[in-house]
């Protein structure tokens, strides 16, 4: 009879914890369509641009910062 009432109770503390998880889901899919997480297009071309850039490399640390004082 013990074995029974711990496993109710096990039973419906992962109910519990499953509801409150799928709140969880819900509440972040909501916030991030309120963000509006998507990337304007003209940004995008941006981003491709700099990629297609070649990069410029650093002998040491001070070196990338002489370049960046400039």
């Amino acid at each position: 009879m013990a074995t029974a009432n711990v496993n109710q109770k096990m039973l419906n503390m992962l109910s519990h914890i499953t509801s409150k998880l799928e709140n969880i889901e819900s509440e972040v899919k909501e916030i991030k369509g309120e963000m509006g997480l998507e990337v304007r297009p003209e940004y995008l071309k941006k981003l491709n641009n700099i990629r297609k850039k070649k990069g410029i490399s650093f002998k040491n640390v001070d070196e990338l910062r002489q370049i960046i004082e400039k």
